[in-house]
Parts: C-alpha cells; sequence; structure tokens
C-alpha cells in the first residue's frame, strides 16, 4: 500500500495544493484575528459578546477550516482518482498486476491522508502564532489556560479528520457521474449544509460527537461502495 501511495505522488504533482495550504493559512489566522477583534468594533451588539470567548472563535474557526479543507480533499480527489477512472487512464490502471481495489484505497489514502495533515498544519501554525500574541497583546478578554489548549488540540484533530472523510463522501457522488464538477459541487453543498448544523450545535458536545459518527459511517459506506464499483468497472 505505502509504495502505491508513492506512485500516486510521483504521478500526480502537489506543489497546486502546497500553494493552496499555505494561502489558506493565512487566510485562517486572518480570520481568527478578525473574529477576535468584532466585540472591539462594536461592543453595544449583543451577538458580540459571543466573539470574546476563545472557545467560540476556535470552534468558529474550525468549522470554516473544515469547510475549506473538504472542498480542496473533493478538488485533489477529482484529480488523482474521477479523472483517473472517466478516460482512457482507467485501461492503464487496470494493466498494473495490482488488485483494483487496492489501487482506489491507496488513491484514497494519499487524498485523505495530505487533507488531515495539511489541515492540522495550518490550523496549528495559525493557532499558535494567535495565542502567543493573544498572551502578549490580547484582543479578547477571555485568559489562555491549559484546558483551552487542550480543546484546541482536539477539536482541531477532530475537524481536521471530519475534512478528510467528507472529502471521500463528496468523491463519491463524483464518481457515479464520473465528474469533476460534481464531486466539488457536492463538497459545497454536504458543508454547507453541516457546517450550518455544527454551528448550531458549537457547545452540545455530544450532538457533535453524534455527528462526527455519522460522517465517519457515511464515508466508510462510500468507500466500501467505490471499491465495489472498481471492481466490476469494465473497459
Amino acid at each position: 500500500m505505502n509504495k502505491l501511495a508513492r506512485l500516486e505522488l510521483k504521478r500526480n504533482s502537489l506543489k497546486p495544493y502546497h500553494l493552496a495550504v499555505s494561502i489558506i493559512s493565512v487566510v485562517i489566522l486572518s480570520f481568527l484575528y478578525l473574529l477576535a477583534v468584532i466585540p472591539r468594533m462594536d461592543a453595544a451588539d449583543a451577538d458580540a459578546e459571543m466573539f470574546m470567548s476563545y472557545d467560540f472563535i476556535v470552534g468558529l474557526d474550525n468549522i470554516v477550516s473544515m469547510a475549506i479543507f473538504s472542498i480542496m480533499s473533493a478538488a485533489m480527489a477529482s484529480k488523482f482518482i474521477v479523472d483517473e477512472y472517466a478516460g482512457e487512464k482507467v485501461i492503464m490502471l487496470f494493466s498494473y498486476p495490482v488488485d483494483r481495489k487496492k489501487i482506489l484505497d491507496a488513491k484514497i489514502i494519499t487524498v485523505f491522508s495530505y487533507t488531515v495533515i495539511s489541515m492540522l498544519l495550518c490550523n496549528g501554525i495559525a493557532f499558535t502564532i494567535f495565542l502567543v500574541t493573544e498572551s502578549l497583546f490580547p484582543l479578547c478578554q477571555d485568559t489562555i489556560d491549559i484546558g483551552l489548549i487542550l480543546n484546541c488540540v482536539s477539536s482541531m484533530l477532530c475537524y481536521s479528520v471530519s475534512a478528510g472523510l467528507l472529502g471521500i463522501i463528496s468523491l463519491w457522488f463524483g464518481f457515479r457521474k464520473k465528474s469533476t464538477i460534481v464531486t466539488i459541487i457536492s463538497a459545497c453543498i454536504v458543508v454547507s449544509v453541516l457546517c450550518q448544523v455544527i454551528a448550531m450545535t458549537l457547545f452540545a458536545h455530544f450532538v457533535l460527537i453524534i455527528i462526527l459518527a455519522v460522517i465517519f459511517l457515511a464515508a466508510m459506506l462510500a468507500w466500501t461502495s467505490l471499491r465495489y464499483q472498481v471492481k466490476n468497472m469494465e473497459v
């Protein structure tokens, strides 16, 4: 599996995605400061009080990051998978002396791993810079403690994995139509609905656990379906 994953990385350049992640990192960091400064812009607004909590700022930022990386994951999956199975390239794929399902698994794992790792790095750097500057020149009236840091790490991990799983779900829609556009549009629709639900239940941890479990189950079902489709494809 590792050899197949390395082969995928050789066949597909990651430079565009590295550039995208760099730009996203700047956007995410800027978004953190924007959220923190909102109460100072209009302190009389009743809703501004929510932005005085680091937990709220971190949670909202994670939701936005998950949406961005889910769409990036869908775009990456379109390049690595949908395009490969939609055209004449599939003939070469099926000529490899390797099980069809293992080739697909390697592609999905590559996209999933890149999505999760890049989001962890992106948010990890952004949160670190933000919290360090906040400890020196605070914009928010909340306090930074070990509980906040642990919350940042755990939530960042959960949302990063979710972004990768949502990419697999979007891939399932696009693969059925063999369409890059359908894959990306599906990702936009799925994350739009999901982010609304998560935002409304941001501090209801039990509900969040249920949502994450549903995402995981849906992604595993989508993966299983993709393996079945590839196994029974005719060239």
